[in-house]
């Protein structure tokens, strides 16, 4: 299997050092809100994209910010929001090479005098306002393959209005990773456009027979002016896919994320939100069907111990899949900081049994 064996994060967003350890084909990361979970999937995918210069203006697009728009944008992710706070990605791969990411910012400051309006005991006398403005950002990135360290840049710089000015693209490197990020409000693939691409591919009885096992109703699935259309035995036409359920329309953005051979690593935010419990087994199901049929590293996140009872479920009928397993739970800790802990089928299996707390723990 290719992808990463392991993975360390500082200084980013709201962790200041984590080290997550063992990764396996499908790697389910738990915990409470904020406990930083969805950060560990930004940090995956800012290293698997670390020759991108524009991979954080993607993160911050994910969680609905701008990031041209202003500084305040930028310096969500540094630690505690302080630029001096370089964040760092290192990252073992199974093939035994390392990469290494660096983040690191120019900027500029403007200062100006504006009339006081939030205190009024100052007698409307000018204060100072100094704006914050990004210049450049640097994404530093390292690889070390078989003993042969590199070291390459890529970079973009921003106007003073927050419109970007440049890019810069390292040279001579070739990126190994493409990553699908998806999450409950926005996903990173264009659904009709990777699905004509599977289906020029002859791939279209692959979607299919996936689709099929989701809902032995499904007869096809067509694209019509550009838009997906699936049909339903015993309907008299095809509907289109935004008025299918939640639950059909993230299934088959996976499956077609995963069946593109060009995408090896798929992150998954909050799998379980807005999804009826009967989906559940049907989701985890295709997850590993799809990390084994397509060769693919997947990473996930949930709070719910609902979601986790039908992932038990679901490996007690499969067992070839419980070896594919990884579960952490995130969690902050008063001596040791922010901590990932460990756990495989079995462990999985043991709370299940003795209903035992594992999305969270006081330690």
């Amino acid at each position: 299997m290719d992808g990463f064996k392991n993975i360390e994060i500082k200084k980013f967003r709201g962790i200041d050092l984590l080290k997550v350890d063992d990764f396996s084909r499908v790697n389910v990361f738990l915990g409470q809100n904020n406990s930083g979970k969805s950060t560990v999937l930004e940090a995956i995918h800012m290293l698997a994209g670390m020759s991108n210069p524009e991979m954080p203006q993607n993160l911050n697009r994910i969680r609905a910010k701008n990031f041209y728009a202003n500084f305040s944008d930028v310096f969500y992710l540094f630690h505690n929001m302080d630029v001096k706070n370089t964040p760092e990605f290192i990252a073992e791969q199974f093939d035994g090479n390392e990469r290494k990411l660096r983040l690191n910012m120019t900027y500029s400051f403007d200062e100006k005098e504006m009339m006081s309006q939030s205190n009024p005991m100052n007698g409307g006398l000018p204060v100072s306002e100094t704006k914050v403005y990004l210049n450049t950002l640097e994404m530093n990135f390292e690889t070390n393959e078989q003993g042969v360290v590199k070291r390459r840049q890529s970079s973009i710089t921003v106007k003073p209005d927050g419109m970007l000015s440049d890019k810069k693209i390292a040279k001579g490197y070739l990126e190994k990773y493409q990553t699908v990020y998806l999450t409950t409000e926005m996903w990173s693939i264009n659904l009709p456009a990777a699905l004509s691409a599977l289906f020029k591919r002859k791939q279209k009885d692959i979607v299919l027979s996936r689709l099929h096992l989701f809902d032995n109703r499904v007869a096809d699935i067509d694209i019509l002016q550009d838009d997906v259309y699936v049909d339903f035995d015993n309907m008299p036409e095809k509907l289109p896919l935004r008025m299918v359920g939640d639950g059909m329309r993230r299934y088959l953005h996976m499956v077609a994320a995963s069946a593109n051979p060009m995408n090896n690593v798929i992150l998954i935010d909050e799998i379980d939100n807005g999804l009826h419990y009967s989906a559940y087994a049907k989701i985890w199901k295709a997850i590993f069907e799809l990390a084994v049929a397509y060769n693919k590293q997947i990473f996930v996140t949930t709070h719910s111990k609902e979601t986790l009872a039908y992932l038990h479920e679901m490996l007690e009928e499969n067992t070839d899949y419980q070896q594919e397993l990884r579960l952490y739970t995130i969690e902050h800790t008063l001596k040791k900081g922010l901590q990932a802990y460990k756990l495989t089928y079995e462990g999985l299996k043991g709370a299940c049994a003795g209903d035992i707390e594992i999305r969270s723990a006081v330690r």
